[in-house]
């Protein structure tokens, strides 16, 4: 599929692209990965400044009115340059839960500074015993006179370790597994009750298992109606799945160029490894697969734009085709680079892992397959 873009689109596409390109190195990146911090404080600040954050969100709200294009575009140059920035975590899928179903209150209190870049988000909504599921949720949220008292566990919460407010699902009616029941609710991170076990994620991200024992939040700070909020949490995922998509294609797409580079430069028996057809026919391969994602995925961010009868079929249709894409370019990558793309000290191997963790995430390609057949 192809989509023009508008001239707005355009300039945030190429001014996004120089930016990190003059100011986001790998080895920088490595720096932050290194370092006890999950993510560079500056470059955060920097994005706010360039108007990132608020792209996406209404303009009554501060934002620019950007959707799912403008979430696309930034989180493929976000995977070009392997960006550990919590874009996606703070802005996708907080923010864009805040702005759509929170109290004005709630909004007043978080939203500008979300856009402003002070504040950081995240969202608790897996629990240890199920990972796959949204709906599958044992945190109790007890009613009282005057709001709820929070009790459970929650695990892989992304950003969590550098979040000031988490939204956190809990159950304030029905069944474990059942649809309806769940609610969603605003907490600071620094609530009396709350505990965190803190660390870095195989692709080198922040995320946190947090236990909340009887944390006590108004009425509030619910976000969304009670007992309703999967479909609004539902919604936000959907979102977040199409920005880690895109975010793999811009990973796919410099793993591309980083390998027929290679092998333009490495000689064997005399003349480059890139002169040998079977190599030419993989790189080939490795081309179509990055084509076919970018296509899907243009097509599902303008279906979702245009709230398109069938957004959800093709979200997980192209979950679970960049699930098996990602697998093999990236496979193919290290295989053709050899024993040096396996290093720390060069890119090809944190792609790959990158790529490894979106695999999982908002559910795998068996996961979507199923959710697709369906």
């Amino acid at each position: 599929m192809y989509i023009e873009f508008s001239e707005e689109q355009n300039m945030l596409r190429d001014s996004a692209d120089k930016y990190l390109r003059e100011n986001y190195s790998f080895d920088g990146r490595q720096v932050t990965v290194k370092s006890t911090d999950s993510f560079n404080k500056e470059q955060w600040q920097s994005f706010a400044d360039l108007g990132w954050l608020a792209m996406t969100f209404k303009e009554e709200d501060g934002g620019f009115g950007g959707g799912a294009l403008e979430t696309m575009l930034l989180c493929e140059l976000f995977g070009k340059y392997l960006v550990l920035e919590p874009y996606l975590e703070t802005v996708v899928l907080v923010g864009s839960l805040i702005e759509a179903s929170a109290s004005e209150e709630i909004k007043k209190q978080y939203l500008a500074a979300l856009i402003s870049g002070d504040i950081q988000g995240a969202l608790a909504y897996l629990e240890p015993s199920n990972v796959t599921s949204a709906a599958h949720v044992e945190t109790l949220a007890v009613p009282s006179d005057s709001g709820y008292s929070l009790s459970g566990k929650k695990t892989v919460v992304l950003n969590g370790a550098a979040a000031d407010v988490i939204l956190v699902t809990a159950r304030t009616s029905a069944s474990t597994d059942e649809d309806d029941g769940i609610s969603l609710f605003a907490v600071p991170a620094d609530a009396a009750g709350i505990s965190m076990r803190k660390y870095k994620t195989y692709d080198g991200r922040g995320a946190c298992e947090l236990t909340l024992d009887q944390v006590f939040v108004g009425a509030e700070t619910l976000v969304g109606p009670v007992n309703k909020a999967l479909p609004l949490l539902n919604k936000a995922i959907q979102r977040a799945t199409l920005g880690v998509s895109a975010e793999a294609v811009g990973a796919m797409e410099a793993l591309l160029n980083a390998t027929v580079e290679y092998t333009t430069q490495r000689k064997q028996f005399g003349q480059a490894i890139s002169s040998f057809q079977v190599l030419r026919h993989r790189m080939a391969d490795m081309f179509i697969e990055v084509e076919l994602c970018r296509s899907l995925l243009m097509a599902t961010a303008w279906k979702m734009d245009n709230s398109a009868a069938d957004t959800d079929k093709c979200v997980s249709a192209l979950k679970a085709k960049i699930g098996k894409s990602a697998s093999f370019v990236a496979n193919n990558a290290i295989q053709l680079h050899g024993g040096i793309g396996m290093t720390d000290e060069l890119s090809v191997g944190h792609y790959f892992k990158r790529l490894a963790a979106i695999g999982v995430l908002f559910g795998s390609s068996d996961y979507h397959l199923a959710q697709y057949s369906e």
